[in-house]
Formats: C-alpha cells, structure tokens, sequence
C-alpha cells in the first residue's frame, strides 16, 4: 500500500510544501508566559506532534534578556536572538508567537509578522482589544491565521467555545469574572473576613498580583478582556476607552458581612448585553450578586465566564485564568490549530468569530435600572437617617432595607441602605448629594445589584 503525498496548495496563504512535514515556531518574549510556553511545548512536544500530525520545531527564542537566561534545561537546539526581527525574517519560521507586554513593541511585531506572510499567535489582550479588527484584516489580506485564545481567560478556552462551539448562538449578554488577582483578594476577603490590604499583600506574596497591582485592582485588565469578549458575541468593537470601570479597593470586609445578610456576595464583573434598538451596555464593576448565582461559586484566582443566549440557554464556563503554564495551553492550542490548518493547505480563519463588523452602538450612560447597595460611614449622631432619606426621598429613589451591624464604633460606623430599581444616573445624583452631607466619615459605596442567572 502505497502513502499519498500531501495535495499542492492551491490557495492563498503559506501552506506547506508537499514533502515538508516540519511546522517551525519563533517565540518572542520570555517572560512568565514565554517561559511557560516553552516549557509546556518543550516537556509534551510528542503529544503535541500527535495531535497536530507533523513535526512541531522550536527553531528560536527572542528575549532582550537572552543572554542572561540560563537555557540549559532545553533537550533540543534552539536559536536565540535579542532581535524580533530576526525571527520573522526567518524564511523557515512559520509562525510567530508574540509574547511581548509592551503595546507599542507587539503592534510592531504582529504587523511585521502579518506583512511578511507568517501566521501569528499573539497573547497580548491590550493589542487584541485595541487593534483586533485590524490585525485580522491583515492576517485575511495575507491568507495567514490569527491566534488569540490566550488573551481571555488564560488556560479557559472561552474564545474557541463562542467562534466555534455556539457559532450559532444570537448572545443576549456575557458576563465573566475574568481577572484572578481581584477573585482571589475578594474571595479571600470574604472566607476569612481580612480587610483589602491583607487580602491583596498575601496575592502579592503567592504571586497571582503584581508589586504594582493598579492594572488589576482597578480593572483595566477586565477591560480589555471584556472588550475583546464583545467583538466575538456581538460582532461590535468597542472603544477600549469608552468602556467605563470601576475597581475594588474600596471594598471592605464590612461590605460582605451586609452582603451575606442579604443572601449575596460580591464579586468584579465584566459585562456586556444587549439593550434596546440593538445597543450594547458594557462595563467592569464590583457587584452584589445573589450567592446562588453561578459566578458565585467563582472562587480563588479563577476565571469564570457566563454567556447567555436567546436560542441554546446559558453556558457556564470556569477555569484557570492566570500563569505561565495555564496560559502556554492556551498559545500552544493557537499552535497546533494553525499548523492543523496550514497541513490542510493553509487559509485564514476569523479569531474574532466575524468577517465584517459593525461598530459599537453604546447604550445610553446612566439610563439602565438598578436596584442597589448604598454603603455610608459615618459619625453617628441623631437625624443621620432623616437626613439621607430626605436626599433620597426629593429624588424619588424608595428605600428597600436599611441595616446596621452592631458593635461598631460611632465615629466611623458603617450601615447600609438598599435601595429599589431606578434609572443609574438617578440615583448616581441623589448619592452625589449624599456624599456632601456634614457626617460621613468616608465617601460613599454605591454597588449595582446585578440580576444574574
């Protein structure tokens, strides 16, 4: 019995020559995540082969540091190089892995990448959520592939299960705790009852946080995420700008304690849904969310991810969203599908779930109904409550519940008052007004009730 040889390529698009079964990669970037994946490609490089049906070739590592990494642990020789460009203008590299941090110097990398015909696996969330439409028209017009599942989620395959698995799903929302460090604070704050710092200076020590957390704690890595999460379900880019945000480290163990009175807990969540006249609403905010919700049960430094369809129901999607290793699965499986479609005869694919877009039409700031959580401290004296029901009594916001821990101290004592649905910017006025009030100890917390499967 005779083997068949590959057919010719007849597309567009590097494909691979018909005696040639050898897929070469060049890394860039050897950080955490460039470390991890050459380590995960280094260590399961056979099953990799297995599942991609070719040779899987580690041809060279790029790292300004290069020289200063002690790569001795390697089984196979690799080139090394201090220059990015060097590895795209390697004729024998077939695709680039750009694991850079650094906007300006990834951009530049993926359009040197896409220009010189060589297909592109990029984890940088940054450059996906700012730039993704026009990196995948590039990759379209060069007949090359785009990889960006590890730019969401890390290890959790959330991107591949919306462009492929529910294709056909017409998405109402998706919502998603979708960074790890500000999950671990908050779930570490309410088991074990530690204010923020604690919680934070203990992700620091266990590495799930940076010595500088500002990226994280105030949610501009959601954001970027939840952007990206956007164009794949709704097919609309949002200007990353545009995306309002809110962090968590005004968050105090006081607040779970008045959640769990409530049956609820708190959690930072991105979201993205449909409004009226086919408007999208997206935001990345700490809410209230009942304690039965799924999102809840999102615990430690993991990722979750809840999309809600009109056709199929909910799918639930959790994982691990940070790390080295985790993510290297994630750039590894953009590997092996490219180089599965490269051994097919090459082509481009969409990563971004669409061939043609249209551009975010954003709901109206303020004009969505919320119930919500109002947190005041304040030193005590009488009338407080008269004072503040009266602000909210000439903005025509009614009072659900008011609750008050006992045992606090009276100059700076914490209570809470539950506020009935009303429109956003409404009661942002009335909480406004609140905040000038003689007797608050602290500035104002207002947080959304978030109505979740």
């Amino acid at each position: 019995m005779t083997r068949a040889s590959p057919a010719p390529f007849t597309g567009r698009g590097p494909a691979l020559p018909p005696l040639r079964r050898t897929i070469s990669v060049g890394i860039i970037g050897l950080g955490t995540v460039g470390t991890g994946t050459v380590k995960v490609l280094v260590e399961h490089q056979r099953e990799l082969e297995r599942r991609l049906g070719w040779k899987l070739q580690l041809k060279t590592i790029c790292s300004r540091s290069i020289h200063k990494r002690d790569l001795s642990w390697l089984r196979q020789p690799v080139n090394t190089t201090r220059d990015w460009r060097q590895v795209v203008a390697d004729p024998k590299v077939d695709i680039v892995v750009e694991l850079v941090d650094e906007l300006r110097t990834a951009r530049a990398i993926a359009n040197a990448a896409l220009g010189a015909g060589k297909n592109l696996v990029t984890a940088n969330k940054q450059l996906v959520a700012e730039h993704g439409v026009e990196l995948v028209e590039r990759s379209q017009a060069a007949g090359v592939n785009l990889g960006i599942e590890a730019c969401v989620a890390g290890g959790t395959p959330v991107l591949h299960a919306i462009r492929e698995g529910l294709a056909a799903e017409n998405f109402v929302a998706v919502y998603g705790i979708l960074n790890g460090t500000t999950n671990y604070i908050l779930t570490e704050m309410e088991r074990r009852g530690c204010d923020f710092r604690e919680a934070l200076a203990e992700a620091q020590e266990k590495g799930y946080a940076e010595p500088d957390p500002t990226f994280d704690v105030e949610g501009y890595d959601a954001r970027y995420k939840v952007a990206i999460l956007s164009m794949l379900c709704f097919g609309q880019p949002a200007r990353v700008a545009d995306i309002p945000v809110e962090g968590i480290t005004r968050i105090d163990r006081v607040d779970f304690a008045y959640a769990h009175r409530l049956n609820h807990t708190i959690r930072l969540i991105a979201a993205a849904r449909r409004q009226k006249a086919d408007r999208l609403e997206i935001f990345v905010r700490p809410m209230i969310i009942s304690q039965r919700a799924q999102l809840a049960s999102v615990l430690g430094a993991a990722n979750g991810i809840l999309l809600v369809g009109n056709k199929g129901g909910n799918t639930m999607i959790t994982g691990r969203g940070a790390g080295g290793e985790a993510t290297a699965v994630a750039v590894l499986s953009d590997v092996v599908e490219i180089g599965r479609a490269m051994a097919a005869g090459g082509g481009s694919t969409t990563p971004l779930g669409y061939t043609t877009w249209h551009p975010a039409r954003s709901a109206p700031w303020g004009e969505n109904v919320i119930a919500a959580y109002l947190r005041l401290v304040v030193r005590d004296q009488p009338g407080i409550l008269a004072r503040v029901c009266a602000v909210l009594a000439r903005h025509r916001i009614n009072i659900d519940s008011v609750l008050q821990e006992p045992g606090l101290t009276k100059k700076h004592l914490p209570f809470v008052m539950t506020l009935e649905p009303m429109r956003e910017k409404l009661v942002r006025r009335a909480v406004s007004d609140i905040a000038r009030l003689p007797f608050l100890a602290a500035p104002p917390l207002l947080l959304p009730f978030a109505d979740l499967p």
